[in-house]
């Protein structure tokens, strides 16, 4: 029986700038985990929605410091990551990109004509951050200063490292990003969303949806604080009209329009598949939604935009639809910071390891097992080039790969070539068969959206591997001395059946070595799980030559990377002299 649909979103990325491990370890490996898990069961439709995040305000600064066309730039680092993504196998639906998309740029704008028209947003006059050397108004990446939630260095609107927002007025010490200089301030008259209007709703909200313990400290801490008006259009040159008459010379806020910017991936995921793209709402609200996001954007997924999606439902409402009803998100799964040697990335110190090098030097399967190791997933964690080579030549080269070589081999030479017929286990058998079993579930509720953790999938896959070469060194004397007899069967059928669960579940962590694995077990299609582990066909027959399904790293695969694919961005970046890229995750 179908089960109800998934929508899997990941904050888009910012194409200012090629993308790091830090930015890989985030939202999208962690959704890309997620939707292959949901996948591997053909009765569970999934789709996973992302895009380019175009309208940020560090577009223009960029393209600013290398005298380019914004627009022509954002293209290029679109194409960049959108080659990365495929490189790590990151199995998107869509990557919309706004500039040209006119579902995009349609949805965003009767959006926000509907929330003007039934009065869901209000007209406020402020002082803003002005910059009279600049002649610009300040907000986001124009404008450095104190957070004063927190007081780290924080850009406006938002801090990266408490997530809490700022008024931009509100910074200790602000300068401006263009000059250096410390800003004025003007009043300006926005249109704001005023949140407090929300908040019994958000706080019913909190008490259903699936998140983790820092967002739940985050919107309850919010809360009890009081929650702001928040600008959804700014005087500003970058980003969509705002398609209100009087506020026609302003932009729309970015992190606002993220929020029709979901419903158009929908909208462009439905045309792709030959689908009506009107009937989004009602895909919407059929399906079950589940959103990644780094931690550092924590109030705009969990205040600002459910907020603005009750104040779409209302307006929908207000006029008179006949389905008024948008469906809420039903999880939020985040990720802290994934550092470098334990200091964040840092383009400007030469601190990083760019996605495209390391991918042009290393199988993507490796990076993602990498990154799902040591996933940032509640705390700050960090890269290593010695751990890095540990995990790859010592457990996956060294492990994984010696004991499904051995176990192809004794296949072959045991049952030439074919699985045995599934003989009575025996009660150390049995014992195994059941630690199986436990094993399986271990991986498959560590990849639900209620325990999410892609470090508990590597650690009990590990386990799974590690259990099964202590079962293959405990049978051995067995294979040796009685290979025909039914006890050797049943030790043989265990392993294959144990190789048969690693092609599956190891699927969604790494693609490509369980479509081979699984291929090479003789199974025909794509790894598919029914809900618990299951044995080999009697005669089935296996590869004729054991594959290598993973070799040692090159020795100086650390040294080549760090000196930047050939022709890839890294080397694009240091042509055209970029200095820095903003953030831990590009959103």
């Amino acid at each position: 029986m179908p089960q109800q649909p998934t929508l899997v979103t990941a904050a888009p990325p910012t194409p200012n700038g090629d993308l790091h491990l830090g930015h890989l370890a985030g939202p999208y490996s962690g959704a890309d985990m997620y939707t292959r898990a949901r996948r591997l069961d053909s009765t569970s439709p999934t789709r996973f929605l992302t895009g380019s995040d175009v309208h940020q305000s560090y577009v223009p600064l960029k393209a600013r410091a290398l005298g380019r066309d914004p627009l022509e730039m954002a293209d290029q680092y679109a194409d960049v990551v959108a080659a990365i993504f495929a490189g790590a196998a990151f199995a998107s639906d869509v990557y919309v990109r706004p500039q040209h998309s006119a579902l995009h740029q349609e949805a965003v704008r009767d959006f926000f004509q509907l929330l003007h028209r039934t009065g869901q947003l209000v007209v406020a006059s402020d002082e803003c951050l002005y910059c009279d050397s600049c002649e610009r108004y300040l907000f986001e990446g124009h404008v450095t200063g104190r957070c004063p939630e927190c007081g780290a260095e924080s850009d406006g609107n938002s801090c990266e490292e408490c997530a809490w927002p700022n008024a931009c007025t509100d910074l200790g010490d602000a300068v401006c990003n263009g000059c250096s200089r410390t800003p004025g301030r003007r009043t300006f008259q926005r249109l704001v969303l005023p949140l407090s209007r929300y908040a019994e709703r958000l706080r019913a909200l909190y008490d259903t949806v699936t998140t983790g313990p820092h967002l739940e400290q985050l919107c309850t801490a919010m809360l009890e604080r009081g929650l702001p008006d928040i600008p959804v259009s700014h005087p500003t040159d970058w980003g969509l009209t705002f398609p209100v008459p009087g506020f026609d010379d302003q932009k729309v806020y970015v992190w606002a329009e993220m929020v029709p910017g979901y419903f158009a991936e929908l909208m462009e995921a439905l045309r792709a598949e030959g689908e009506d793209p009107g009937r989004w709402r009602e895909v919407w609200n059929a399906s079950r939604v589940v959103q990644f996001f780094g931690f550092d954007n924590g109030y705009f997924h969990t205040v600002l935009h459910p907020a603005l999606m009750m104040a779409y439902e209302d307006a929908l409402r207000a006029e008179g639809a006949p389905e008024a009803q948008l469906h809420l998100p039903d999880v939020w799964l985040t990720n802290e910071f994934f550092q470098l040697d334990d200091s964040k990335f840092s383009k400007s110190r030469g601190h990083a390891i760019w996605a495209d090098a390391l991918l042009a030097h290393v199988p993507g399967d490796l990076v993602r097992y990498a990154l799902a190791h040591d996933r940032p997933e509640t705390a700050p964690t960090s890269f290593t080039w010695d751990r890095f080579r540990r995990l790859v030549d010592e457990e996956l080269a060294g492990q994984w790969q010696g004991w499904l070589q051995g176990l192809l081999r004794r296949i072959d030479t045991v049952g030439n070539g074919r699985t045995p017929a599934p003989g009575t286990p025996t009660a150390t058998q049995q014992r195994y068969a059941d630690s199986l079993d436990a094993l399986a579930d271990d991986v498959v509720r560590a990849l639900t959206a209620e325990h999410f953790s892609p470090q508990r999938v590597v650690r009990c896959l590990g386990e799974l591997v590690r259990e099964a070469r202590a079962f293959a060194a405990g049978q051995s004397r067995l294979l040796a001395t009685r290979p025909t007899s039914t006890e050797a069967q049943a030790a043989l059928t265990l392993e294959a059946r144990a190789a048969r669960t690693l092609a599956v579940l190891a699927g969604p962590l790494m693609p490509d070595f369980a479509q081979r694995l699984w291929t090479a077990l003789g199974l025909a299609g794509a790894p598919v799980w029914t809900g618990r582990p299951e044995s080999l066909p009697a005669g089935q027959p296996i590869a004729a030559r054991p594959p290598v399904f993973f070799a040692p790293l090159a020795h100086d695969v650390d040294a080549r990377v760090m000196a930047g694919p050939e022709g890839g961005a890294g080397a694009t970046d240091a042509v055209m002299g970029a200095d820095t890229l903003a953030g831990a995750n590009p959103v």
